[in-house]
């Protein structure tokens, strides 16, 4: 992979001048230039009738991959440049203390200080687009930086600015080390024997931990970005105690900034654990919005504006009162609400959208969405993160015995009732379950043979396809 090559822009900052893993840096944006940076909308298309209902169905869902700025958008990114630079501030690839410093922390000689890496902490509920929001800040910040030979260091140097990991389900320590270091592998063109991850593959958890952070110290990491950090709520104890120990090696001993992301469940957890809020660092605890909230109102009127039936209905109070009550303020569950309203509202033709669309979407596509936000209406966010939790994982699940079930109605010796049955099964998960072209052919023959109501396919061209 080709990585950008730094370019350097002298600081008038007296704790950056001369660093130049400081000064390659972007400057901040200032709050228009970012905006125009960050905000990736979805627009409708002008004449809705150039489009088949079926193309139109495949644009609904570009609402789900859309960006949508709100306020908070701009306090992270400066937030966040601010702690990589700040970071680097003790940790000058051209200082002679900080390359004696390198040298001892892989060696037993090493005493760990007082002084911490900066930290951030972002936790909300589920939905909220936590992950949205750091990517797109992410997006401004070059991951990897080439610093030249003929530059201030008089070698070529990589630098790597910032790493990001989720944690995963069974929270296990060592998975996240490797996981690092089959990036930095990635980044440095490590391969077999050579590279860290071979190297570190079959040694003890702490063993791998510490030689994280040997490595972070060694090529000077900027941040490292730790996602789904409510994972470790369902570690064992002393895997909890590995993982924690691991953050707590990150930021005194290498002086890695990290960047912890989580939902609400996350929070208890790393509160009692870090409880010096110098370590802690900067938190954001993002809640959903009210009704009246200014970021919500905004959200509202975009995905609003994304409608794909032929007529255009008007945002009245009537209506962001319908879509508060099925969405609580979760910026998922808009924009999910939406996207359905315009699949159901094309499949079944509707003229345009309808308090009684919006009511039958929540009916037939919030699934286990429809029960989270039931305990959200009630004050039960515990139960809403783990239920939304739940969901991603299931579908998970559900997508692995999907595919078993259309790979057994390809059986050309099923009978008419067992591929009825069958048949039945599958279209429960449709359309939340995308199948390929192949899975496409093996279900409409199921349907065939099943001689179901033709009504339960969508007709176009003379053609019975399976609703997807």
């Amino acid at each position: 992979m080709a990585y950008k090559i730094a370019k350097y822009t002298p600081s008038d900052n007296q704790d950056y001048i001369g660093n130049p893993f400081i000064e390659c840096l972007p400057l901040r944006l200032n709050p228009d230039d970012f905006w125009e940076r960050v905000q990736d909308e979805a627009y409708a298309p002008e004449d809705l009738s150039k489009f088949s209902t079926e193309t139109l169905e495949g644009m609904a869902s570009n609402i789900m991959d859309s960006v949508c700025t709100t306020s908070i958008y701009y306090d992270v990114y400066c937030d966040l440049l601010l702690t990589i630079k700040v970071g680097y501030k003790n940790r000058n690839p051209l200082n002679d203390d900080v390359k004696k410093w390198q040298q001892k922390i892989a060696t037993v000689s090493y005493k760990r200080t007082r002084t911490t890496a900066p930290s951030l902490k972002f936790t909300g509920y589920s939905g909220l687009g936590k992950t949205t929001l750091v990517d797109s800040v992410l997006g401004l910040i070059e991951p990897v930086l080439i610093h030249p030979s003929d530059g201030p260091m008089n070698e070529q140097r990589v630098q790597i600015v910032y790493l990001k990991v989720n944690i995963p389900g069974d929270s296990n320590t060592k998975d996240i080390c490797l996981d690092l270091f089959e990036q930095i592998d990635g980044i440095l063109g490590l391969e077999g024997e050579d590279s860290y991850h071979s190297m570190y593959r079959d040694k003890t958890r702490s063993t791998c931990i510490k030689g994280l952070v040997t490595v972070c110290t060694t090529l000077l990491v900027g941040m490292i970005i730790f996602d789904e950090m409510q994972n470790i709520c369902t570690a064992v104890a002393n895997e909890k105690n590995l993982i924690f120990k691991f953050f707590d090696k990150l930021t005194n001993e290498a002086k890695v900034p990290t960047l912890k992301i989580g939902t609400s469940k996350a929070n208890k957890l790393t509160d009692s654990e870090f409880s010096n809020a110098r370590r802690l660092g900067i938190p954001y605890d993002w809640k959903n919005y009210s009704i009246d909230d200014t970021d919500w109102n905004t959200l509202v009127k975009y995905a609003w504006s994304y409608q794909l039936l032929p007529e255009f209905e008007k945002l009245t109070v009537r209506y962001e009162k319908k879509i508060y009550e099925l969405t609580r303020g979760i910026p998922h569950c808009l924009f999910f609400l939406i996207e359905q309203a315009n699949v159901l509202g094309l499949r079944s033709g509707e003229a345009k959208f309808s308090l009684d669309l919006l009511d039958i979407v929540f009916e037939k596509r919030f699934s286990i969405m429809k029960t989270g936000i039931i305990a959200l209406r009630h004050g039960n966010v515990a139960a809403f993160d783990d239920l939304m939790s739940a969901g991603q994982y299931i579908d998970k699940e559900v997508e692995k015995l999907v595919k078993k079930l259309i790979k057994i109605g390809d059986n050309i010796n099923l009978s008419k009732a067992e591929a009825k049955s069958l048949y039945e099964h599958v279209e429960k998960y449709l359309p939340e379950y995308k199948p390929t072209k192949a899975e496409e052919k093996i279900l409409d023959k199921l349907f065939k043979k099943a001689e179901l109501e033709a009504t339960d396919l969508i007709e176009e061209d003379g053609y019975l396809r399976v609703p997807i």
